[in-house]
């Protein structure tokens, strides 16, 4: 059995219903499919407490329609990088800081929040980024629904085409 092999074994030892859930992607990459927060937080915590992932790289954002995609990468000392999906509705994309495991995550969840806005809850305090001070608040650059011909760079103001009222015209 190869490492990324034991790790799948390890991860479905503790956690059956993964069952079909977790693969490997090719040789040194195992990915996790996406989990809900409460699911997503058990599973991270495992890993990084009892199954050797103990440095953290990055967190991608993706923009998934009615969800937002947050996907954590991870390694452990034989250099394999375990991929680590959560989702949370757009509506309320509400998911906890791994601060506290990872100090490093910092950044990376700071980026979450401006180009996405998630709403990373325990999320040490601290200045934005990596967009202005002056930045339009609510406006979320990465997101698929925000276009960037709408930002007058001027005033820093977000400007969409207000939608037609019931017979009446756009303006």
């Amino acid at each position: 059995m190869n490492a990324e092999e034991k790790i799948v074994a390890k991860i479905l030892e503790r956690f059956p219903v993964l069952e079909g859930h977790v693969s490997i992607q090719r040789n040194q990459r195992v990915v996790v499919d996406y989990l809900v927060r409460r699911d997503f937080e058990k599973v991270l915590d495992f890993l990084a407490q009892s199954a050797g992932f103990t440095t953290f790289h990055l967190v991608i954002g993706v923009d998934n329609g009615d969800n937002l995609g947050f996907i954590y990468v991870l390694s452990n000392e034989e250099n394999v990088l375990i991929f680590v999906k959560q989702k949370a509705p757009k509506a309320r994309p509400n998911i906890k800081s791994i601060c506290s495991i990872f100090p490093n995550a910092l950044w990376h969840e700071r980026e979450l929040v401006d180009l996405f806005g998630a709403v990373v809850e325990e999320l040490p305090p601290g200045p934005r980024y990596p967009l202005p001070d002056l930045w339009p608040a609510g406006n979320y650059p990465m997101r698929k629904e925000w276009n960037p011909a709408y930002l007058d760079k001027k005033t820093m103001t977000y400007r969409p085409p207000t939608a037609p009222a019931e017979g009446g015209e756009s303006k």
